[in-house]
């Protein structure tokens, strides 16, 4: 089975680049034999606060050449508490999500595989929709006997499981820990992220751990520490019944935007973004 993932896409009517750079990917799914697509979040550039957003964002991804699976990302329905979080996720942004995309959190079976799509967004909220989250979860688990995928908007960790720092680019510390508990009895082979806008692999304890670069734009090193790779990019999955593999691919016509020159699409950010970038 081949499975491709993309992220980031940050879809607005402000930025036709940013289409454009989606419609290449299309266009690379379109030419290859691709059984299913799974965005990993950030659908929209600010879709939580710009509604409208969303809607133009279904509208690009109207017919996709493969079956389309998708999960939300900070900028489609606001972030985990914290203390940096500017725009939190409310019971009316995950509304609107719902209804233009449907649930954030799926499960897929595919060559003796499970896997599952979770709502990163929701962790560490305690709240009634983390809750129903979790009971879902909790349901499915124990029926599963092969292997897993695990796909979520944002990295569990930077490092590992020790990790106890905290940062808006990674799930909250002790919602992680929650999760890793609830699926220490399944045969969790990946878990696949996106948000960072940087690839990267690590293998931890049996487990590969993927971060799925955005196919919008990189951001500057002066405004984000460079972790992994900064690339506009895409991944292909490829699942065989008891294996997997992961390969980068860079489709023809993808463009490697920078955030600096874009940042009308984030005025809140701009004059940041300009300063950094010494314009």
């Amino acid at each position: 089975m081949q499975i491709a993932l993309i992220s980031d896409t940050h879809l607005t009517p402000l930025e036709p680049a940013f289409d454009a750079n989606l419609r290449a990917a299309r266009q690379w799914v379109s030419g290859h034999a691709i059984d299913l697509t799974i965005h990993l979040g950030d659908i929209t550039a600010d879709g939580a606060v710009r509604p409208d957003e969303l809607v133009h964002a279904a509208a690009q991804l109207d017919e996709w050449p493969s079956e389309l699976r998708l999960i939300p990302g900070n900028h489609d329905i606001g972030d985990n508490p914290g203390e940096t979080a500017k725009t939190l996720v409310s019971p009316q942004r995950l509304d609107r999500y719902e209804a233009v995309f449907g649930w954030g959190y799926w499960a897929e079976q595919a060559q003796g595989w499970t896997l599952i799509g979770l709502n990163a967004q929701l962790l560490g909220r305690c709240d009634a929709a983390e809750a129903e989250q979790e009971r879902w979860l909790d349901a499915l688990l124990p029926a599963i006997t092969g292997p897993v995928g695990l796909f979520l908007h944002k990295p569990l960790f930077r490092d590992g499981p020790s990790d106890t720092s905290r940062h808006h680019r990674y799930v909250p510390v002790e919602a992680r820990d929650t999760l890793l508990r609830r699926l220490a009895a399944i045969d969790l082979r990946f878990v696949a992220s996106g948000h960072t806008h940087q690839s990267r692999k690590l293998h931890i304890d049996g487990t590969e751990h993927v971060w799925v670069p955005s196919t919008a734009f990189v951001l500057p090193d002066a405004a984000q520490e460079r972790i992994g790779d900064k690339e506009t990019a895409m991944l292909l999955l490829t699942l065989q019944p008891d294996a997997h593999h992961f390969t980068l691919v860079h489709p023809a016509g993808l463009v490697e935007h920078d955030l600096i020159d874009h940042v009308h699409v984030y005025p809140d950010q701009a004059a940041a973004l300009r300063a950094l970038g010494g314009q």
